[in-house]
């Protein structure tokens, strides 16, 4: 039996693309089956892990990524200060939806590359092939492929991560996903598709309007390379400063732009200089990042290195998962209304390696970390009080995360992924 992953957005290491890939790729060959990541065409990283092969020519991000113009609009607002950028930033998203968004491309290759990945692997109707991360645009190509060439078609799995409305933003009716879902089930091919999620309350939403079932899947990373960096991590002794940490890109939604008020209010307000230090991740997501970032990542770097420490590198799988283990406390100040129903990786991570956290109130990720383990944060005036908060009671946190630990370890597993994927095709495990 055959596994194949299509990630279109895999280009580089920059995100958890690589690592969720390679975790479900090892589990994969440990029931010998033959895994193959189908990756972005300009796919610029390790190939020696799993196999790899730079396929699809339209990535995730292709069609909503604008032109040279909204990139230079976009590096003049990542250098603002952010309430001055988040001001100006709807209207250059208005202009930009309204030219980009509204139409389809000549290039959309999509469809027409799964095809062709599907002939070159001889993937028939015993193999699977997971879609774990896709977009309206490519549901739309994908539908049109599997509805028009006549041939076997190995099972489908598509796994929907974001709101319906989120996927539809700025498009036509006929373009929307509750439009395109419905194409597909209504296709002879809609016996063949399985559909899943990673959140109790996504698959409920996706379940209510496509009248199908939907799965939850686990949030696949490997284990063992989290607790090896835990292993070879030198113990913190009890008169070192607690180590806060952000992990991930420097974005608007996961709230990098409040670190830096966040660092002077820990210090200065609440009275814990001396008593902790910062290390965060801040790669941009997008070349010189999101209105405000700039100005947020330039004044972190003003603090003295001491306390502030800034890693801006896209890290190898290695380097991420040893920063991870040198945390003390995770800070996850993501924007609460975006994240209500939507899952973290960064959260599973932390979970997995036993690490406390501060997160946005009423979100799935706060859910996932509740006292004492956790500490929720009402809005992003109050993120510094709950750290605070946290940092009070920083010994019973750690004690009540680690012991958390253990439960997250077997239930958010890559072999429990698979699991779940094959069961609901009731194909052996």
């Amino acid at each position: 039996m055959k596994l194949a992953i299509v990630d279109h957005a895999l280009v580089d290491l920059n995100g958890h693309h690589y690592e969720y890939d390679g975790a479900l790729a090892a589990a994969g060959r440990a029931r010998d089956l033959a895994v193959t990541v189908l990756a972005n065409r300009a796919y610029d990283g390790p190939t020696h892990e799993f196999e790899i092969l730079p396929w699809f020519g339209q990535g995730y991000y292709d069609l909503t990524s604008g032109g040279r113009a909204r990139r230079l609009a976009y590096r003049a607002l990542s250098a603002l200060p952010n309430r001055v950028a988040r001001k100006l930033q709807s209207g250059v998203r208005l202009v930009w939806n309204q030219r980009h968004r509204r139409r389809r491309t000549a290039d959309d290759s999509f469809g027409r590359d799964f095809l062709t990945a599907c002939e070159r692997l001889g993937l028939g109707a015993d193999d699977h092939v997971l879609i774990h991360t896709i977009g309206v645009d490519e549901l739309d190509a994908l539908v049109g492929v599997l509805t028009s060439a006549d041939r076997a078609w190995p099972w489908i799995h598509l796994q929907l991560v974001r709101r319906v409305e989120e996927l539809g933003a700025g498009r036509p009716r006929e373009r929307r996903p509750e439009a395109v879902l419905a194409r597909l089930n209504a296709s002879p091919v809609a016996a063949g598709v399985r559909y899943h999620s990673d959140t109790e309350e996504l698959a409920a939403i996706y379940g209510a309007l496509m009248g199908r079932p939907v799965g939850v899947l686990p949030i696949a990373f490997r284990h063992d390379l989290i607790l090896a960096a835990l292993a070879a991590a030198p113990p913190r002794s009890a008169t070192a400063p607690i180590t806060v940490g952000y992990l991930g890109n420097a974005r608007l939604e996961k709230g990098f732009q409040h670190l830096p008020d966040l660092v002077e209010q820990i210090t200065g307000r609440l009275g814990w200089a001396g008593k902790v230090r910062f290390h965060f991740q801040s790669p941009f997501n997008i070349p010189d990042g999101e209105p405000g970032i700039g100005a947020a990542r330039a004044r972190l770097a003003a603090f003295p290195a001491g306390l502030v420490a800034l890693d801006d590198r896209v890290l190898t799988t290695g380097q991420y998962y040893g920063l991870l283990a040198e945390i003390d406390v995770l800070v996850l100040p993501y924007d609460g209304a975006r994240y209500d129903i939507r899952s973290s990786g960064i959260l599973v991570q932390a979970r997995v390696a036993g690490k406390p956290m501060v997160a946005p109130e009423g979100s799935w990720i706060a859910r996932q970390a509740p006292a004492p383990a956790g500490e929720a944060f009402r809005n992003a005036d109050d993120l510094a009080d709950a750290l605070g908060r946290l940092l009070e009671r920083y010994e019973a946190a750690r004690r009540a995360a680690a012991s958390d630990a253990l439960v997250w370890r077997a239930e958010q597993s890559p072999e429990r992924y698979l699991d779940r994927l094959f069961e609901a095709t009731g194909a052996p495990s």
